[in-house]
């Protein structure tokens, strides 16, 4: 018998952002995880997640990035990353403290995984552990030298003009039915302003570029037909860091591994590793 269905939303605040978000609680809950969404997405596209995490006693929490979903601010509108670290960082604390004996887990994906690898590097409280999935360390397909370049003039004087981004739903999932609704979703938006380009850029590059001590176990996991970010990348990282991180390679998948053809096998090993490391 399935046990009933108990989630709750909620409201609230970083200096510039009102937040919007949303907690399934879990009866028996094991572990916590916080879910960051990826780029022109919204948490209500992890609520199949959040549902089969809680079958397995794992409670989420989930927050509207700012400029996404019910979350203020213009659509692809941030300031720098740190509006993005700043709605992190008001989540996990927000989970931290109503759930103090139990394990809290970090989840991000695409966007939201670099945002949480940065996450990592900034939080005096690190977690217990973090799932990062397909995350934008590289795209596949990045824009021009030229539009590199006026994009660099442009943030020298102050601008921060609006682009529509080209994503082929296509890319996203095995699963066309995933695409379908992707493209019907009245919450997506293609919308990215320079500065929010620049700031994931920019924070790819730092990555990949050095040796750091994320100071948490971590499980990256990446589809090797995703044609959104680079599956080399997070492979490269994960080498780099392969005391602290265990890589998953999905053969085949695309980048939204949790919405794959396959996604119970996906979600199946997900929750596995991190109950293996809140009973550990």
């Amino acid at each position: 018998m399935l046990a009933e269905k108990s989630n709750t939303t909620f409201t609230g605040q970083t200096a510039r952002h009102e937040l919007f978000g949303k907690v399934w609680k879990a009866p028996d809950q094991k572990a916590v995880v916080c879910i960051i969404h990826g780029f022109g997405e919204h948490l209500g596209r992890y609520t199949h997640v959040a549902e089969y995490f809680n079958t397995k006693n794992i409670t989420c929490y989930a927050i509207d990035l700012p400029g996404h979903g019910n979350s203020s601010g213009e659509r692809g509108v941030v300031r720098s990353l740190q509006d993005f670290i700043l709605a992190v960082d008001f989540l996990y604390e927000k989970a931290i403290k109503e759930n103090p004996e139990t394990p809290v887990f970090l989840y991000g994906h695409s966007m939201g995984g670099s945002i949480v690898l940065r996450y990592l590097l900034m939080t005096a409280d690190p977690p217990a552990g973090a799932l990062v999935t397909s995350p934008w360390l590289k795209l596949v397909n990045n824009p021009g030298a030229l539009q590199i370049i006026l994009g660099r003039m442009a943030l020298t004087f102050a601008l921060n003009p609006v682009k529509e981004t080209k994503l082929n739903p296509e890319n996203l999932s095995r699963n066309a039915e995933v695409g379908k609704a992707y493209q019907n979703d009245p919450l997506v938006h293609g919308k990215a302003s320079i500065k929010l380009f620049f700031g994931l850029n920019d924070n790819g590059v730092y990555l990949m570029d050095k040796t750091f001590d994320f100071r948490t176990k971590l499980l990256l996991a990446h589809g090797t037909e995703d044609n959104i970010t680079k599956y080399q990348a997070s492979k490269t990282l994960a080498s780099r860091h392969s005391d602290q991180i265990d890589f998953k390679s999905w053969e085949g998948l695309r980048h939204e591994t949790h919405n794959e053809l396959n996604k119970e096998e996906v979600l199946e090993f997900y929750s596995n590793w991190i109950l293996e490391r809140a009973n550990s």
